[in-house]
């Protein structure tokens, strides 16, 4: 009960600072780009609508992070140079971290944050086709959802800095401590419980928040299990493969999402070679 209590009193504390406002129209942007269907064309006509979003896409084809043979100034051509997947997860990107200022926690790193984020999109989205046991999840809302599993981070690298802070202090010192256990013993809830908070107030689509909610837990079978579970092994291969550790093959989601071995291990090599350029694009997006 007393936990329980703590927990309250740190939602209440977060809501009284303002629960963070999505610009306008981004409601639509997240639903026309989990569209599987959508092709350059029309994702280009889409982009338009957001002239901060189009701008930074072009400026990165641009970059020498692209390097195109010649300067690109049409969205089309964008989205052509840069593929779909790419330019889906960097929207969506952008239009969710505009509400924030994670600069505010001194232990916040925005480049391994971003990357890791994008990693997990390319992962789950990679893994959605391979699923035998999930039945309808399109390989782009699986990347929307890795996109979103940990911002309820985000959220208290803004509102609750200082806690956060001394919460990335503690692992540090006591490396056998996860971040999400020092957050709950030194704020009363963890990313993703605040990530849950903040899904459910910006009413994003159930699986969406499920996900954000329970993407750490392994044994989840819970509402939206799929897409738990898939972006739990997403969150999974991608700290693997930035750990240049072994791809987890104990991993009981994998039987229950109906992924073989073979499948994982093809999109765990897929990744390997996607780390550093992953980490040069957050850091040309996001580090401030």
């Amino acid at each position: 009960m007393a936990v329980e209590r703590v927990e309250a009193s740190i939602l209440e504390r977060l809501s009284s600072r303002q629960i963070p406002v999505l610009p306008s129209g981004v409601p639509y942007l997240l639903k026309s780009l989990t569209d599987e269907n959508i092709d350059f064309v029309r994702l280009a006509r889409i982009i338009e609508r957001f002239p901060t979003i189009a701008g930074r896409l072009i400026a990165l084809v641009n970059s020498a992070w692209s390097s195109p043979a010649s300067t690109i100034t049409s969205l089309e051509m964008v989205c052509s140079r840069l593929g779909l997947g790419v330019v889906r997860s960097i929207s969506i990107a952008l239009a969710i971290a505009s509400p924030f200022d994670p600069n505010r926690c001194p232990g916040f790193n925005a480049e391994a944050f971003w990357s890791s984020t994008l990693m997990t999109a390319d992962a789950a989205s990679l893994l959605a086709p391979v699923a035998s046991s999930v039945n309808g999840l399109e390989p782009s809302t699986a990347r929307a959802a890795g996109l979103l599993h940990n911002l309820g981070l985000l959220w208290l690298a803004t509102r609750l800095p200082d806690e956060l802070h001394q919460a990335f202090l503690s692992v540090e010192k006591n490396q056998s401590s996860s971040l999400r256990q020092a957050l709950s013993e030194l704020v009363g809830l963890d990313d993703s419980e605040a990530g849950e908070h903040l899904g459910s107030a910006w009413n994003l689509p159930e699986p969406l928040v499920m996900a954000m909610a329970h993407y750490a837990e392994p044994d989840f079978q819970g509402s939206h299990w799929e897409t738990v579970n898939l972006v739990g092994v997403a969150v999974s291969l991608v700290s693997a493969v930035q750990q240049d550790a072994p791809m987890p093959v104990s991993d009981s989601r994998l039987e229950r999402l109906g992924i073989t071995t073979s499948a994982a291990e093809k999109i765990f090599l897929q990744l390997n070679p996607q780390l550093e350029k992953t980490r040069e694009l957050a850091k040309i997006l996001f580090n401030k």
